[in-house]
């Protein structure tokens, strides 16, 4: 959980850090958003993994794929809802999305992979 919390209070201070600077006209005004969306959905995978884990090891893989599972879909909804309130710049904020789902995803599959050696 620690890791977690880390790497999404990193992945924060880089984004407060890119707003400050030049390179701002590359975020979106709905990053914050997208970060907070990120980190709950990273919550909810690690909670859905450490029940996998703790109850018995064969669920580890069904409760996997229903968080990549939950994970994609609640994707989905997340940028139809800012589609269809008429989000300017979508393409920006599509563009800042797949950015940060790429890094949660590398964060996830790192991790996964750790716990995978010691399975």
């Amino acid at each position: 959980m620690l890791k977690l919390v880390s790497f999404y209070g990193g992945i924060g201070l880089v984004l407060w850090g890119l707003h400050q600077s030049s390179l701002a006209s590359w975020l979106h005004s709905d990053v914050k958003f997208i970060w907070a969306f990120f980190f709950f959905l990273a919550y909810l995978s690690y909670a859905l993994h450490q029940l996998g884990w703790k109850n018995d090891r064969e669920k580890f893989i069904p409760f996997h794929m229903a968080s990549l599972a939950i994970r994609f879909i609640a994707s989905l909804i997340f940028i139809g809802v800012f589609g269809y309130m008429g989000t300017p710049e979508m393409i920006l904020f599509v563009g800042n999305f797949f950015v940060l789902y790429l890094c949660s995803t590398n964060f996830e599959i790192i991790g996964l992979l750790r716990n995978l050696r010691r399975f």
